[in-house]
Order: C-alpha cells, then sequence, then structure tokens
C-alpha cells in the first residue's frame, strides 16, 4: 500500500486557503462570463475537483448569497442548478456587463442539457488555449445588429483564428440545416468568423445533413456551395473531446481537429 500523501494534505494553511480563493474565483469568472448556471458535475470538471469537494464550496457561497440554488429547476430530477447572484457578478473582477443573474425558477428544463453541453466543449476548449469565449446569452444582446444567425458561442482559437461554435444535440431537417449554412456562410464572407465548429454525438448524420446541402441564396441568389466553403465547416464528436489526440485528421473535404 502506498504511503504518499495526496498533495492537498502536503499545503500549509496559507497555500490552502490561496488554492481555496483561487478556485472560487475561477467559478465566479466563469459563470459571470454569461453562463449564469450550472451543476456540481459541472463545477467539479471547471475546477478539476472531485464533486464531493465542491459541494462544501458552492454551499459556502450560497450562504454569502454569491450563488443561489434552484431545487426543482428539472422536474422528477435531483438534480440542482448552481447561479450567480447580482451580489457575485459584481464580486468578479471580469464580469461581463451583460450578464444576467440566475433567478430561480426560470429556467427551462428542455435546454439544459444543451446549455451543460456548452459548458463542457468550453471548459476542454479553454485547457486546449482558446480565450474570449461568448456565449450565445451575450450574443444575443451584444451582436444582435450584426449576427442574423447567432451561434451557440463565439471563440478565438489558438491560432487566433475567430471560431462559431455549434452544439447539435438533434440532427436537424435538410431544410434547417440549409439556412444555418448560408447563415453562417454569409457571416463568415461579412468577416465575423472564419470557421464554424459543430460538436455532436451523432457525427455520421450531422456529417450526411450537412454534405446534402449543395446550393443556399446569397443576396437573392441561388448559390453552389464550393469545397472552399465545406472546409471552413469543421465537425467533432462531443464523446471523444476529452480524450482525442493532438494531430489533424482530415477526411474528404471535412476537417476533424481533435485539439482545436
Amino acid at each position: 500500500m502506498s504511503t504518499q500523501l495526496h498533495p492537498a494534505l502536503k499545503m500549509t494553511y496559507a497555500q490552502k486557503m490561496e488554492r481555496t480563493a483561487h478556485k472560487r474565483a475561477a467559478l465566479l469568472d466563469f459563470l459571470a462570463s454569461g453562463e449564469v448556471f450550472t451543476t456540481v458535475a459541472m463545477a467539479a470538471e471547471l475546477l478539476q475537483l472531485s464533486e464531493q469537494t465542491v459541494q462544501p464550496l458552492l454551499k459556502r457561497l450560497v450562504a454569502e448569497q454569491i450563488l443561489r440554488v434552484d431545487t426543482k429547476a428539472v422536474p422528477f430530477s435531483k438534480t440542482k442548478l448552481w447561479g450567480i447572484t447580482a451580489h457575485g457578478i459584481a464580486l468578479s473582477p471580469s464580469a461581463d456587463p451583460n450578464c444576467n443573474e440566475f433567478r430561480v425558477g426560470r429556467t427551462n428544463p428542455r435546454f439544459l442539457d444543451h446549455h451543460l453541453d456548452c459548458q463542457l466543449v468550453r471548459i476542454i476548449l479553454q485547457r486546449k488555449g482558446w480565450t474570449n469565449w461568448v456565449p450565445d446569452k451575450l450574443l444575443r444582446v451584444e451582436n444582435s445588429k450584426r449576427l442574423k444567425k447567432i451561434p451557440d458561442a463565439l471563440a478565438i482559437r489558438p491560432d487566433g483564428c475567430r471560431v462559431a461554435v455549434e452544439i447539435e444535440r438533434n440532427i436537424k431537417s435538410k431544410t434547417r440545416m440549409t439556412e444555418m449554412v448560408a447563415g453562417h456562410i454569409h457571416q463568415m464572407v461579412d468577416g465575423h468568423y472564419d470557421a464554424v465548429y459543430f460538436y455532436t454525438q451523432h457525427l455520421a448524420a450531422l456529417k450526411r445533413v450537412f454534405q446534402s446541402v449543395e446550393v443556399i441564396r446569397m443576396d437573392g441568389f441561388c448559390v453552389k456551395i464550393s469545397e472552399d466553403h465545406r472546409c471552413q465547416f469543421i465537425f467533432m464528436d462531443i464523446c471523444m473531446l476529452k480524450n482525442a489526440g493532438t494531430k489533424l485528421k482530415i477526411s474528404g473535404s471535412v476537417i476533424f481537429d481533435p485539439t482545436l
């Protein structure tokens, strides 16, 4: 049996306090950046702690009125949502000015899984060097006059490329996909971003629908999608994101980039 101590047990009291303050600030900054609320599991993923360790931290923040908890957000479930208050937003120096406080009973449970998938993708990509992540909640406020098609997020890749991120839990019809592709191509032509990343659990099905889109409408004209257009759409399996390799894999006109 190993007799080595866990690194946390080797810390001095001052080091432990500093570590706790760092984790606390990281959580507040994350929620105040426009994410607003999350779950214990996602907070644990963000802070790279166990759920058992995160629970007391969340409860302390609720006691300090920095967070509030909704215990009935998901019917017939024990899932709790932990969201930031106006006080908590004020305590985050990097808070987005358009971030709203969390209100109990205002969350639609139908969109919860999508919200959490977006957070998971964000957390993992930021560990890989992505920056300037803006969730769709803020895009609807900040960019509503510029973006007609609001993606699930905008972010900057490590190489400086600005990317629109889409999380697809359910595969859209060809008609809906055509509208989505047209909207993204319009906005890339206008210079709002350079590529679109789709994350899905149904990679093969999503690719089939995308490949079936051949013509879009631009400025009143029917335009055939070129291979240059197709290469701007990158498709990823969300289930493989955590353990993906580091090399680019290219198949046909669709790029699979596990690291970005």
